[in-house]
C-alpha cells in the first residue's frame, strides 16, 4: 500500500474510532483485519495470477486464501494491537511499513508454495 494511502487509512481510523480504550482497539482490529484484509488478499492472488498468465486466475486464490488469511491474523492482529496501543499516531505509518516489509516476505513465501493438483 502506498505511504499516503496508509497514512490516510490510519488517520481515518483514529478520527472514526478515537482513543485507546479496549473496545475501540477491538473495533479498529476487526475493521482492519476482517474488512480490509480479505479484498487485498484476493487482489494479490488474482493479480499475480494475471501477471503470470496462469490458465486460471482464481485457482491459487481458492487454494491459498484461507491459510494465508489465518497467517495474516496471526501476524497482523498482534502487530496492529501494538500499533493502536503503543505507537503514537505520527509514527504509525513507519511502524506499519516495517511490519508490511516482513508481511510481504511471508506473502512471497506463500506465493511460491505449490498448488494442490486436482486429479
Amino acid at each position: 500500500m502506498p505511504k499516503h494511502l496508509a497514512f490516510t487509512r490510519y488517520k481515518w481510523l483514529d478520527k472514526t474510532f478515537p482513543g485507546t480504550a479496549k473496545r475501540i482497539i477491538v473495533k479498529k482490529l476487526l475493521l482492519d483485519q476482517f474488512v480490509l484484509t480479505p479484498p487485498l488478499l484476493v487482489i494479490f492472488f488474482t493479480g499475480m495470477s494475471l501477471m503470470e498468465r496462469q490458465s486460471s486466475i482464481t485457482e491459487e486464490c481458492r487454494q491459498k486464501f484461507v491459510p494465508t488469511f489465518a497467517r495474516s491474523c496471526l501476524f497482523w492482529l498482534p502487530a496492529q494491537t501494538l500499533n493502536f496501543v503503543l505507537v503514537p499516531p505520527k509514527f504509525r505509518v513507519v511502524y506499519v511499513g516495517s511490519c508490511a516489509f516482513a508481511w510481504v516476505n511471508i506473502l512471497c513465501w506463500v506465493k511460491r508454495q505449490q498448488l494442490m493438483t486436482r486429479n
